[in-house]
């Protein structure tokens, strides 16, 4: 039995409008009124998903910045969150000070590095760089494209979406094979080769699709809304 379900925000629950359909929120409201746990993972900020969540609560838990903050939706409160030490994000900007950074605090985003020494920086992210060149970081690192550009995404090693995940699973007492995922999110490769139940939606990267053998159809058509109704009864 699905307890829970996890799903990415962008590229995979909203579509091209920068909407969740009719339909999707009705399966969404129909499977949380059975129990199940709604979930949203994300390489954002977890306000932007709260500013989604105003007029039609759909969402229990927010996984953030790609796993490296957790937020309680109905307790409104922070469950988990794992900073980046301050001495990789020195050596992050003496790599990349010639790019465009953005260092995002839990809920906020900063473009100047001297704003960052007094305070707590969970993700670092690098537009349009053109190589990797950081030497004895504890950082994990990950890549997406969009409108032709290459964006690099830093967090800290101890943690991923598949970390955050358990922080929920433990409040909850929910096991793995009660846990349903759907993304098309890079960042949520790690979730998706540790939970079997994963999917990825038609309009994932190469690379998640190389990974990952389950699909379901693009955002664009209701992919998630498909895999709920065939999965959760």
């Amino acid at each position: 039995m699905i307890r829970i379900v996890v799903s990415s925000f962008y590229n995979t629950l909203i579509n091209y409008e920068e909407a969740i359909p009719t339909s999707t929120m009705l399966e969404i409201d129909r499977i949380r009124n059975n129990k199940v746990l709604f979930t949203i993972s994300t390489n954002g900020l977890y306000k932007e998903i709260l500013d989604y969540n105003k007029s039609y609560p759909f969402v229990d838990y927010i996984i953030s910045l790609n796993g490296s903050h957790v937020y309680d939706v109905l307790n409104n409160k922070c469950i988990y969150k794992q900073k980046i030490a301050k001495n990789d994000i020195k050596k992050i900007y003496n790599s990349f000070k010639n790019y465009k950074i953005k260092y995002y605090t839990e809920d906020n985003i900063l473009n100047n590095y001297n704003e960052t020494l007094k305070k707590d920086i969970y993700k670092i992210e690098i537009e349009d760089f053109t190589n990797i060149n950081i030497e004895n970081i504890n950082c994990n690192l990950s890549v997406f494209e969009k409108d032709n550009k290459k964006y690099l995404e830093i967090i800290s090693n101890k943690c991923n979406s598949y970390i955050a995940l358990n922080r929920i699973n433990e409040i909850n007492n929910i096991k793995e094979n009660e846990i349903l995922v759907i993304t098309g999110n890079d960042s949520d490769i790690e979730l998706c080769k540790n939970i079997k139940n994963s999917y990825i939606v038609e309009n994932s990267s190469s690379r998640l699709k190389k990974e990952i053998r389950k699909r379901t159809s693009s955002n664009n058509e209701c992919g998630v809304e498909q895999i709920l109704k065939c999965k959760i009864k």
